[in-house]
């Protein structure tokens, strides 16, 4: 989870498109999102908008789950690696037009996102008991 969380960060500073002469990274691209002819109400357009969240998500996905808490921590994980990876592969697929050019950065963010994704599962899956619960007897 921490791994494809780092990727799908940094993933998300690096360029996405190319307008002009200006990469934009992710957060630059959601600020812009409407001038990009992206519809306002698109499952595309409103991701973006939403796009900030996405680090805290993360972050709270890992922590959480580093605490002991790997359900919780696992649910948060596959939320955000939904996010961060749907959005990066929607942007990634999408077609590029003389005004924009689509960069690698949404690429790695997907990747990112799919990494965290199989983590989060991974916690919710195997992640019930905590190596301090081993060998201990169930109480009364």
């Amino acid at each position: 989870m921490a791994a494809g969380a780092l990727v799908a960060f940094a993933g998300s500073l690096l360029p996405w498109l190319r307008t002009g002469s200006a990469h934009r990274n992710s957060y630059e691209v959601f600020a812009i999102v409407d001038r990009l002819g992206f519809a306002p109400d698109a499952a595309v357009a409103q991701g973006l908008r939403w796009w900030p969240l996405v680090p805290l998500l993360a972050a709270t996905a890992v922590v959480v789950t580093w605490w002991g808490w790997p359900r919780t921590g696992g649910a948060v994980g596959i939320v955000a690696g939904l996010y961060a990876g749907g959005v990066g592969a929607a942007v990634t697929a999408a077609d590029a037009s003389d005004l924009v050019d689509i960069r690698f950065g949404a690429a790695v963010t997907a990747a990112g996102g799919l990494v965290l994704l199989l983590g989060a599962v991974g916690a919710v899956v195997v992640g019930t008991v905590r190596p301090t619960d081993r060998g201990r007897r169930a109480g009364p």
